[in-house]
């Protein structure tokens, strides 16, 4: 569900300032393509959700005392009253420098090319496995989402449903504007150090490569491709990248599909089975979902990444930041609060947010009379996908930017009603008028 009145929010200024749809965790942080892009992400999931979101993460007491620490009121207020007058006090800004942009055409496309041509190589010359940026790399307690890798068939014991445990033979990484020294920096570092044969970043945007091998003295060293600009991997054998092909085709070439890959020159028989998996194998909902939120940032462990983790697709819907699922945003938001703290955390919405959901009970009479008038004017449709997928979705039309998609009609009807209280309490927390949102109650 969404909470946020948006409308103020144009789509073309979130694609530019929001990250790419990439999760990993580096040193116990949920980096968001980069850290400045978790920054960013946790801003908008405040701001279209409101604290309610991350509230319920952390006791109340924890809270306050985030709010102390974060803007060292004088002096110290020592009621809830006096924490609302406080707050009514402070200018504050919470946004963040823009962390986009979310993605472009050329990486769009570089992406696709190079993606179905790795694939098709994989399977004409049956050397191993190529995956995409959803599929994790384990290095040590990291969880990394290179744009591309291979894995080669010596390492098939090593792949999971989601994971691949260890290094693979070949990672790729399509730099943006917003990620760049991210990549060249920052990965190089960790997949030198995890022993990874062979690191490519494709700029796209400027039709420029740059190919790392691993030497002898497990340092990267710079590989440069032929007079025929090829670019001939020693990693995994066969595999030739024509960077000529890579910045002219308009599209997939499904009469050669290896291509911009040359195609190999041997051929061989061969099946791919993945391995057996284990029952009890990391994985979505593999762990409860319970972050441990602190004043200050908490490491996230490998195993609770891989249990919390939604799939990294962003999009923008009625109003708000989806990351996978509206379940999805929750636990990314919870990971976002142990990697920052929750001293950094509230900084990223004002304290009168923070004060009005801590403190309820003045608004409740408001909230209640709202709240009923816009259930009211509920609408509910029952939707099915495929033959044993049920769904209702239910929405106020006098609020665009609220909407819930559940199982049930019960389900749908109290997911409603939180949301709509939430979006009431918000607009009390900004200031914004209700004398105008929505039906009036008799």
């Amino acid at each position: 569900m969404t909470t946020n009145d948006s409308a103020v929010e144009p789509i073309d200024r979130w694609w530019t300032t929001t990250p790419q749809s990439k999760l990993e965790l580096i040193d116990g942080q949920l980096i968001i393509s980069t850290m400045a892009g978790s920054r960013r992400v946790a801003w908008y999931l405040l701001g279209d959700y409101g604290p309610a979101m991350a509230m319920p993460h952390a006791p109340a007491d924890l809270w306050w005392e985030a709010l102390r620490k974060a803007f060292n009121p004088q002096p110290v207020p020592g009621t809830v009253e006096e924490w609302a007058a406080w707050a009514d006090t402070v200018e504050h800004d919470p946004e963040p420098p823009p962390a986009g942009p979310h993605g472009s055409a050329a990486h769009r496309h570089a992406y696709t090319l190079l993606q179905m041509g790795l694939y098709h190589f994989a399977e004409v010359s049956g050397s191993g496995h190529s995956l995409g940026r959803d599929f994790v790399v384990r290095l040590g307690e990291d969880g990394l989402t290179p744009d591309l890798m291979f894995v080669d068939r010596a390492s098939a014991a090593s792949l999971h449903n989601s994971y691949l445990e260890g290094p693979p033979s070949l990672v790729i990484e399509i730099t943006l504007e917003s990620s760049e020294e991210q990549d060249r920096v920052l990965k190089r570092r960790l997949y030198e150090k995890a022993g990874i044969p062979e690191y490519w970043l494709i700029e796209a945007a400027a039709q420029e490569a740059v190919f790392l091998r691993l030497g002898d003295d497990r340092r990267y060293h710079a590989a440069g491709a032929d007079d025929q600009a090829v670019f001939r991997s020693t990693a995994v054998p066969g595999l030739a990248l024509s960077l000529a092909h890579l910045w002219t085709m308009e599209k997939t070439d499904w009469d050669q599909p290896t291509l911009p890959f040359l195609r190999p020159a041997l051929q061989e028989e061969h099946s791919w089975s993945a391995p057996p998996q284990d029952s009890d194998e990391l994985g979505w909902d593999s762990l409860p979902f319970a972050p441990r939120v602190g004043l200050q940032p908490v490491p996230i462990q490998f195993a609770e990444f891989m249990a919390w983790g939604p799939e990294a697709k962003f999009e923008y819907l009625g109003g708000g930041l989806v990351i996978g699922s509206e379940e999805g945003s929750r636990r990314c938001l919870g990971m976002l609060l142990m990697t920052l703290g929750l001293v950094e955390a509230v900084k990223l919405a004002t304290p009168r947010e923070w004060v009005t959901f801590l403190h309820q009970e003045p608004y409740q009479a408001v909230v209640q009379e709202r709240t009923e008038a816009f259930m009211a004017q509920a609408q509910y449709e029952s939707h099915a996908w495929g033959e044993d997928h049920h769904y209702v979705s239910g929405k106020i039309p006098e609020i665009s930017s609220v909407s819930v998609y559940e199982n049930t009609m019960e389900e749908a009807q109290r997911a409603l009603t939180v949301a709509v209280r939430n979006w009431v309490l918000l607009r009390i927390a900004r200031r914004q008028d209700l004398a105008d949102a929505g039906p009036k109650t008799s």
